[in-house]
């Protein structure tokens, strides 16, 4: 013998509610301290960044602007690389100039840039008839 569908329903209502009841409890009163919280854990805007530019053939001219200001510092570069220190936005254009040796076959140059916290990112362009000029985007 089945039970009555008024019955039925009845009872599935009674039980939604018994339950739907103590849940608005616990989960309706929401204090006005959480966006203070939220502000707090909020990312910086800049962050101590290590930056590494790699390049294969030492370029005759390298130039890494952010904005107008020049990020990258005259003075003793490896063969095959330069690393240094900067502080810098979370979201950034940077505009590189590279220029090597007339002649010389085109070349690939990585920007690899890992803020403090945040996982590295890099990008590669390849530079045409020894000349690259590109915008390299970031963003965390």
């Amino acid at each position: 013998m089945r039970g009555s569908p008024p019955i039925q329903l009845f009872l599935l209502v009674f039980a939604f509610v018994m339950l739907a009841i103590p849940l608005a409890h616990l989960t309706g009163n929401a204090s006005a301290d959480h966006p203070k919280a939220a502000k707090a854990a909020a990312k910086p805007n800049e962050a101590k960044s290590v930056v590494r530019v790699r390049f294969v053939h030492k370029p005759e001219k390298l130039s890494l602007k952010l904005g107008e200001r020049e990020l990258l510092q005259k003075g003793a570069w490896s063969d095959n690389a330069v690393e240094f220190d900067a502080m810098l936005p979370l979201s950034f254009d940077l505009l590189v100039d590279a220029n090597w040796a007339y002649g010389a076959p085109d070349q690939a140059l990585t920007i690899e840039i890992e803020p403090d916290g945040q996982d590295t990112k890099r990008e590669t362009n390849w530079s045409t008839a020894g000349n690259l000029n590109e915008v390299y985007h970031f963003q965390w």
